[in-house]
């Protein structure tokens, strides 16, 4: 007599699946982790796959791994003083400073308003109308083997978004300027708990080619893991509204455990608005609507995105200050010409912040 044998579920195969995949991926981060931490400290590079298994080191401890990381490059590198902290954000004194450090702690960000000047706000609006830029792939778009640039026309977008190169930004003086900001530093650093180090610079269009959001472009809700901690700084260079793509941030998602298990279960990926809007409140999902010459400060370890443009493109600088470089390993980029005085300074008294740049 034959005897049936009853095979799994699908679900019972999926759920196994799913608790296979999380050991084997916490078995790869608990050996390649070290061994990347060791590789960077000698080599001064990430191997990929301790990249890879930092990520996942963070998803599966929601951030405590990034937490018990920043402790220790506290340890081994200290501030370096600015006895004049004036700049962008106005005179940032202690006091000031500890108010803002309090906020970026509580809610993961603070929007200065018109701080750049608006006569740097047209010198780097006529560099992104006047120099060609990368064209993003967008979703759907089989890769290219060579990079495609192009000049940005308003009336005639090819693509979501254009990114300028990081060479040519390094040698633009008002992005020099910004990088050796005295109020910019004295925050970042206070947040950071020790020298910051200038790293992941940009800036982009984002258009209204597309009637729909693209993933490529950053317009879905994601966390970022470039660093062990770090701080950006984004830059309104036209005006704001709802029509023109606002940046937004889910507030008090950038904190330890601020993300639910289950989203970081499934790892480095794009989460749609449905499924954030169904976890947190929209008082939380603040959109900075803001006029040109705002400064955002924000710890985008927390779901962030830039909303879908209907409108008029919208331009974004963006500066990083990390507490470490260990990480991914960024495309090489340096600092060709100086041309601000302060920048030249600060090369001269804190060279190490600018490591990746020199």
């Amino acid at each position: 007599m034959q005897t049936e044998v009853s095979l799994p579920s699908r679900a019972a195969s999926w759920r196994l699946t799913a608790i296979l995949r999380v050991l084997v991926l916490n078995l790869r981060s608990l050996i390649f982790l070290p061994i990347g931490l060791l590789v960077y400290r000698l080599l001064g590079r990430t191997p990929q796959i301790s990249y890879q298994s930092f990520i996942w080191a963070f998803c599966m401890t929601r951030g405590r791994i990034n937490d018990v990381l920043s402790a220790l490059v506290c340890r081994a590198r200290p501030k370096v003083p600015l006895s004049k902290p004036v700049g962008v954000l106005g005179e940032m004194g202690a006091a000031r400073a500890a108010e803002y450090v309090a906020q970026l702690r509580q809610e993961g960000c603070v929007l200065f308003e018109r701080a750049l000047a608006p006569e740097a706000c047209e010198r780097l609006a006529k560099f992104a109308y006047d120099t060609p830029a990368l064209v993003r792939p967008m979703d759907g778009e089989r890769g290219s083997s060579r990079p495609r640039f192009a000049q940005f026309d308003p009336d005639k977008p090819i693509a979501v978004r254009y990114d300028f190169d990081t060479d040519a930004l390094l040698d633009n003086p008002d992005v020099q300027a910004l990088l050796a900001d005295q109020s910019l530093l004295y925050l970042v650093q206070e947040y950071l708990g020790c020298l910051p180090r200038a790293d992941v610079l940009g800036m982009w269009w984002h258009t209204n080619y597309s009637d729909r959001p693209d993933s490529q472009a950053a317009q879905f809700f994601h966390f970022d893991m470039d660093r062990i901690k770090w701080l950006k700084v984004f830059i309104y260079l036209t005006d704001v509204r709802m029509e023109n793509g606002p940046h937004t941030f889910v507030t008090g998602s950038h904190r330890t455990g601020g993300i639910p298990a289950d989203m970081l279960r499934r790892g480095y990926v794009r989460l749609s608005d449905a499924e954030v809007y169904r976890t947190y409140s929209t008082e939380r999902c603040r959109q900075f609507c803001a006029p040109r010459g705002s400064v955002i400060l924000e710890d985008t370890r927390g779901l962030h995105k830039g909303a879908h443009v209907t409108g008029s493109a919208r331009l974004m600088l963006q500066l990083q200050f990390s507490n470490s470089l260990f990480g991914t390993n960024s495309p090489p980029a340096r600092i060709s010409r100086v041309q601000d005085a302060a920048l030249a300074r600060m090369l001269t008294r804190a060279p190490a912040i600018y490591k990746q740049y020199t």
